[in-house]
Order: C-alpha cells, then structure tokens, then sequence
C-alpha cells in the first residue's frame, strides 16, 4: 500500500516545546495525541515540525513554525495539526488571524485538538480569537511574575543563574557565590598581577607559559582577563543585566560591567568574589589608563603615549601635529610630504616638556577655587589617588538619576495619568512619594559631603603639585594635562642659532579660551 501524496489527505504537526512547562516526554506525548487524532480522521502525517522558541517574545523567529505555515501555503498540505492553540501562537489574535486568513484562502484547516477547534467550522473563528488572546495575556503575565520575582531575588543578594567567572562557583542549592576550590588559586594570583599594575596581554601569557587553562581548557586571553577585571560579580558584587536578541531570535540577557545598586544607593552583594571592591577600583583605574573606547567592539587596548606632548603640540608653520622622532618633536607633514607640505621645524622632546611642565603647574595653582577646571582637575586627581572613593561618587551620580527617574515617573503616574485615586490612593501616593524622596535626600546629601571632601591642596600649593607632578607617571600626567589643555603651538625661531628659551616659542589653547593668535612663518 503506497504513501497518501494527495495534500487533501496530508496533514502536518506542529509542536513547540515551552522552556517551563515541557520537556521530551511531553512533546512525545502530545505528539501521539495528534497521531491518534490523525489517524482517527483518516489522514496520514507527511512532517513533524517541533520549535523550541517561545511563541510570545517580540522578535524571535521560529523556524519550523515559519516552514509548517509554507508548506499549507504552497499546497503540500492541507491540514495542520496543534496540540493547543497556545502552542502555535502566543501574540494574540492578530497573528492567529492571520493565519486562519492564509488558511482560508488555501482550502485549508488548521486544529487545536485540545481546544476542540477546527478552523473550518464556521464558528470556531470566533472561539480562536479569544482563546489567543487568553493566552497572550497568560504569557504576559507569566513572563511579568518571573521577571518582577527574579528582580526581588536579585535585590536581596541572589545570584540570578548562570556561570560565575572564574574563580568562584553557587553550589547546588546555594543563592550565593563562593571560592571556587580548583580555580580560586590561579583567580587571585591573576587579581594580584592586576593590582601591580601589570597589563592583561603580559598576564595571559604568564598563565599560558605556566600550563595554565581557563575554565573551559582553552588558553587565556588578554580579552578574558579584562573581562574578570570589569566583572561586578568578581568583586562579591550583583551585576546588572542587559536584555538582547541572539542570531536564532532567542532572547537573551548578558551582565554589564556595572554593579546592581540597592535602594540605599549601595552596591548589592552576592556572595564571596575573588577581589575587594577597593581592588576592583584601583584594577578598573590602571585598566582605564591603559584601554580606548572603540565603538565598534568596546574596550580596545592602545599604545602608550610615547612623550608628555604626543597629540597636543601643534606645528607653527602649518598647523598640524608634531611627533616624536628620537629626542625631538617634529612636524609630521615635513617628514611625511616633504618641504612642499612644510618647511618644518624641530623642538628638543625634553625641553618641551619642562617648559609644559613649568607652566602647567602654574596655571593650576593659580585657579581660584571654586573654577570648574580646578574642581574637575581634582575629580580626576580623585580618581587615580582614591579609586575607591571615585567608584564610589560614580555610584552615588547614578543612583541619584534613578532615584529621582522614580520621583518623576510617580508623580507623572498621580498628576498625568490620574493613577491613586480617593483617599487611599492619595495615601499610597503620599507614602511612596516620601519613601523616595527620603532615600533621594540621603544619596544627594552623601554626594555632596563627598564632592566637598574631595582635597584640591595639592592643586593649591606650587611645591606640592610639583612634587605630585614628577611623581605621576605618563599616562596619569597626560590624562591631567588634558583637563585644562586643548593645544599648544611651537612658533618658529627667530632665526638659525638662535638661543631663546621654549617657552617663549610656545603658545597655548587653555579650555575655556579662545585660542591666541600666532604669527606663522612663511
């Protein structure tokens, strides 16, 4: 007896497995249901199509769904089977409309065998509108419990799921991390290098000099090891997670590098972390001296600047930059184009630095204090003296901005949208609207006692800077002088031989002016 090719006796099943509720055993078992249910009305099943994607979520794509509806589309079949509507579809009567519409149009049914609807009764349409859009809802409700109960969990110190880094471990049963036994060894020794000051790349490469494999056995990688540095949950603390979409369509959720902060504005601890969170601050500090934002691809390591005024000295002839070549600074374009681009000139790398230093210094200490560039020339300071109190003033900034987004979304809710009403719901309103305001008042205040202890005496005394100056190393030096420096401009000599200090030769665009004219040489 051959094979049924006639689509008219053809159906197709459609199956999706739901991350919560189904598992293998289930499928099979819904599948012979559909069987029985086949074989009852005399068709024969020509393809089982089972998906795995949740039929509710905004921009997935379920590939086998897409393919079952192609094939009544095309003619291959005439009959589609589901175990329950809420299976086929979750985004309410629309889609399910849709394809009732596409069936129509083909001869076709579709069945909701526990449902009891067959698309070609006439009266079933009515009942597959509601029934979609019951399951929307339930869907939307479901994901709206999971998330506000995975959100409190995460309040209270619970780790969310998933892999910690290396390094640590949440047993089975446990809501918390913990030294791992076999990795936390090699996890602190790499925390002990980061805190010297040591660079990811040179790290990587003692490991893998010392045999040494990350978790999954392969070789470390600068990337990897940048990656434990920025981890919140490396330091004990909760990360706070972005939502996207994968190649597949699945949403999914990655940690950020910023840690979950409480109501109180403190971080929220998970458990045990391989560093401190003083040392998260001073690793993240050295990192930032060392990385570059790339757009493209995030953090991107950059070569160090080989003198003090890389980038910022400025030919006088021409305008352009001058770089270092051996112990002097030189006109790009001269050396690049030739004398057609630019007659050139040249400046003693070391005497252009002191001369920057000298006058650097100067300016700063005489700034009065309550200067907006002196007041972030501190801030700055702050950050590589006392990472930790930086971290946390960061913290602090950012839960002010939240604290006061819930201000406003609340009274936008009583005042906008006419939400809380009657005499309860104006006491609602009253008691959330203290409790926020109250945690607001505290969070601004503590900002500001921080901001106003932060010590600008070193910016105030010419010795002390100076002294503070010459102990920086290049980078931190670099990162100051930017603070108050657009430019500076080296004149041309007066002529050859001629012995005038640097400093007279240079002009300087400070931040905040305009920049000063300079006579350019023909």
């Amino acid at each position: 007896m051959g094979i049924a090719t006639d689509p008219a006796k053809l159906c197709d099943l459609y199956l999706r497995r739901s991350t919560l509720q189904d598992n293998k055993d289930t499928l099979k078992a819904h599948e012979r249901d559909l069987r029985d249910r086949a074989q009852r009305e005399g068709l024969t099943v020509r393809e089982v199509w089972t998906d795995e994607a949740s039929a509710f979520k905004a921009g997935v794509t379920r590939e086998k769904f897409d393919k079952a509806i192609a094939a009544v589309v095309a003619g291959e079949v005439r009959h589609l089977l589901v175990w329950k509507l809420d299976r086929l579809s979750r985004r309410g009567m629309r889609q399910v409309g849709d394809v009732l519409d596409t069936f129509e149009s083909r001869n076709a049914r579709l069945v909701a065998h526990m449902d009891g609807l067959d698309s070609s009764v006439p009266q079933h349409r009515g009942l597959f509108a509601w029934l979609a859009e019951q399951a929307r809802a339930e869907s939307y409700n479901t994901s709206v419990r999971t998330r506000t109960t995975k959100a409190e969990k995460k309040r209270q110190g619970a780790w969310p799921g998933g892999q910690p880094p290396y390094g640590l471990r949440v047993r089975k049963g446990r809501t918390t991390t913990e030294h791992h036994p076999k990795e936390y060894g090699t996890a602190r020794r790499i925390a002990d290098l980061l805190v010297s000051g040591e660079s990811a790349s040179a790290i990587a490469e003692k490991l893998n000099a010392d045999g040494l494999t990350t978790r999954r056995g392969g070789k470390w990688r600068s990337s990897t090891i940048t990656q434990l540095a920025h981890s919140p949950a490396w330091a004990g603390l909760m990360p706070t997670h972005d939502r996207y979409t994968d190649a597949q369509g699945r949403e999914r959720w990655r940690a950020t590098q910023e840690p979950m902060l409480g109501e109180s504005g403190q971080p929220v601890s998970v458990g045990e972390g391989v560093i401190t969170i003083g040392e998260r601050a001073r690793i993240q500090a050295a990192l930032r001296l060392r990385t570059s934002e790339s757009m493209a691809n995030g953090r991107r390591g950059k070569p160090a600047a080989q003198s003090l005024l890389s980038g910022l000295l400025k030919c006088g002839r021409c305008g352009g930059n001058m770089v270092k070549g051996g112990p002097s600074y030189r006109c790009y374009r001269r050396i690049n184009m030739g004398k057609t681009a630019c007659q050139g000139m040249s400046v003693l790398v070391e005497a252009a630095d002191d001369a920057m230093t000298h006058v650097f210094i100067s300016r700063v200490s005489t700034l009065p204090d309550d200067h907006d560039l002196l007041v972030d020339l501190a801030i700055r300071w702050l950050a590589v003296e006392d990472p930790e109190k930086d971290v946390r003033r960061t913290e602090l900034t950012l839960a002010v901005d939240d604290a006061q987004a819930r201000l406003d979304s609340l009274d936008e809710a009583h005042f906008v949208h006419g939400r809380f009403k009657g005499p309860k719901g104006q006491q609602r309103y009253d008691q959330l609207r203290d409790a926020i305001a109250g945690q607001l008042d505290a969070l601004q205040g503590e900002l500001a006692e921080l901001t106003r202890a932060i010590d600008i005496t070193v910016l105030r005394d010419g010795e002390m800077m100076h002294q503070a100056w010459m102990a920086a190393d290049q980078e931190r030096a670099r990162m100051l002088l930017r603070v108050v420096l657009h430019s500076v401009a080296l004149l041309p000599s007066r002529g050859q031989g001629c012995k005038d200090p640097v400093l007279t030769r240079l002009r300087f665009h400070w931040v905040g002016e305009d920049p000063r004219p300079t006579t350019l040489a023909p």
